[in-house]
């Protein structure tokens, strides 16, 4: 992977991104956005009650539209947060989305609608997403940049994202209950440091 991605993900704000995407030639700041909003998009789009390809294609649908119309200039900063104008695109795709499935008679297309939350519920399920998205950046930041165990990080994992039983997993990895809630703690620790670095980097939402 490009070495110029790998640091405008690690270091790059929001605000800055944004400036780069107006050059349609720089493929690295298109990446580096796609990458860090993909995964929050898809997630909601989850959430929403979209699975596999379909939410995966609403997450691309929004990315495009959101560059073209930010090319556009229809984006402005002092008429709302970024977040907003992301979740008002993913919206109005998911909608699409389940009126299609409605078509081809999937699921029933009016209930599936009127199930989509308003823009201030988006919005609340947005924030949790993305929470979500930078704890997982933080453990693979940690991962790759301190000594910790990697079965203690899998342990970690297994118990916080999978909320799989401490018991359970101690039996799995061959550690004991004990090792799992230390290390936990100790993890718990290092990962707020990041974790608060890299909240810093969306503040542009």
């Amino acid at each position: 992977m490009d070495d110029r991605y790998r640091e405008l993900l690690r270091t790059t704000t929001t605000t800055s991104l944004l400036e780069g995407l107006f050059d349609p030639d720089d493929e690295v700041v298109w990446q580096a956005f796609d990458s860090r909003y993909r995964p929050i998009i898809t997630a909601v789009a989850r959430r929403l009650g979209l699975t596999g390809s379909d939410a995966d294609d609403v997450a691309q649908e929004t990315l495009i539209q959101f560059v073209r119309d930010y090319r556009a200039g229809r984006y402005k900063r002092e008429r709302g947060r970024l977040r907003g104008w992301i979740v008002g695109i993913a919206r109005h795709r998911v909608i699409d989305m389940q009126r299609s499935r409605g078509r081809r008679k999937e699921v029933p297309a009016a209930t599936s609608v009127e199930r989509i939350p308003q823009d201030n519920e988006m919005e609340k399920i947005w924030s949790e997403e993305l929470d979500r998205s930078i704890l997982r950046q933080a453990v693979e930041e940690l991962r790759r940049t301190t000594k910790t165990s990697e079965n203690s990080i899998k342990a970690f994992e297994q118990v916080v994202f999978d909320r799989r039983p401490v018991n359970a997993v101690a039996e799995d990895l061959g550690m004991t209950a004990h090792d799992i809630y230390v290390s936990r703690s100790r993890i718990t620790t290092r990962l707020r440091e990041i974790a608060e670095r890299l909240r810093n980097l969306y503040e542009a939402d």
